[in-house]
């Protein structure tokens, strides 16, 4: 399963990244960035990289572009990528729940900041809602 998020985030190294490589990536991160506090805070940023590394890998098909953009914030740990995923995801499901009459709002916003990042594209519809409920 690993090897299959591997494959989905990294498409140009996927040959290059497996779950080895991205198990050491996550201990080499947290005892750079922990190091300085102990042995129990690098284990705990390990185990949870780790965790939210499973979590990103067990994601459906349908959200491999939103893991794939989120996965330039690896650096910054597992967690925050999974932080960064489901946001998107849960704003993409807001998004499908809103009423007609905002679906302009919507295609402005999404030609305006892209398809890709949903959050980006709630938050834009919320303020030019908000804005015109003011102006009434």
């Amino acid at each position: 399963m690993a090897l299959t998020l591997s494959l989905s985030l990294y498409p140009a190294r996927a040959d290059l990244m497996d779950e080895p490589d991205l198990k050491e990536e996550i201990v080499l991160r947290c005892h750079y960035q922990m190091g300085e506090f102990g042995v129990e805070a690098v284990r705990s940023c390990i185990e949870t990289d780790n965790a939210a590394l499973s979590a990103v890998s067990a994601y459906p098909k349908d959200a491999r572009p939103v893991v794939s953009r989120c996965a330039a914030l690896r650096g910054d740990g597992w967690e925050l990528v999974k932080m960064c995923v489901d946001k998107d995801r849960e704003a993409e499901a807001a998004l499908a729940q809103y009423p007609p009459e905002h679906a302009d709002a919507i295609d402005a916003c999404r030609t305006e900041i892209g398809k890709q990042d949903a959050a980006k594209v709630k938050a834009c519809v919320d303020q030019r809602v908000a804005a015109k409920k003011r102006a009434r």
